[in-house]
């Protein structure tokens, strides 16, 4: 696998059937379980496997986090740990303390590297196009909540599919600004540019867009 993101790994499924099988896969997730024995781990790393082989859909970076288990069990880490570690390798800078308008303090990480962001051709052609990354995480002075963490990878992790399912509000493509993860669990948004430096956002609540606007 090229990145924690999979983006060799992945093939690209219609949006009704990825989510389908997105929720078969996690109903025996380990993200978030306390009880890695190895052979729970092994058992689970195989039933990864099976569904990226016969469909090319990956899980949230599981499988990859359970084999870090594997071959270093004595420095095993959280899943939010594994996603900050990626994160902090992705952003340019890594994750940031900074403060925001609305959440008050917060991390911030920026990059124009999309090397790791799985962007299949058929998703192309979305309103909102990707130039760079732009990432603003709830926390506090002793570093991000576990949640935002978790949620940001998700939003990356499928990306392509949340900027393609915007509805179009204009004949010209915009920009992705920036993604914000509010500290509710599932809300976040992103602000989007026009060419002529208009900014608004779309809001989705998981999976699904709720406003736009």
């Amino acid at each position: 696998m090229d990145s924690p993101f999979s983006a060799d790994q992945r093939r690209y499924l219609p949006w009704s059937e990825y989510r389908k099988l997105e929720q078969e896969i996690g109903q025996e997730s380990l993200i978030g379980k306390s009880d890695l024995s190895s052979d729970k781990v092994n058992s689970r790393i195989r039933e990864l496997i099976g569904f990226e082989k016969r469909y090319g859909i990956v899980f949230l970076g599981e499988r990859q986090w359970l084999e870090m288990h594997l071959r270093l069990p004595s420095k095993a880490m959280h899943y939010a740990n594994w996603v900050m570690f990626h994160l902090n390798v992705l952003l340019e800078r890594g994750l940031l303390s900074a403060t925001d308008d609305d959440l008050g303090h917060c991390w911030q990480g920026y990059t124009e590297n999309l090397s790791s962001i799985w962007r299949p051709p058929e998703l192309a052609d979305a309103w909102i196009q990707v130039e760079d990354i732009d990432l603003v995480l709830p926390g506090d002075e002793a570093g991000v909540d576990d949640e935002a963490l978790c949620e940001a990878f998700r939003i990356l992790h499928n990306l392509a599919y949340y900027l393609h399912n915007v509805p179009h509000q204009d004949s010209r493509p915009v920009t992705l600004d920036k993604i914000t993860v509010e500290p509710e669990t599932g809300y976040w948004f992103i602000d989007v540019i026009s060419e002529y430096g208009s900014v608004w956002s779309v809001e989705f609540f998981g999976n699904e867009v709720r406003h736009t606007g």
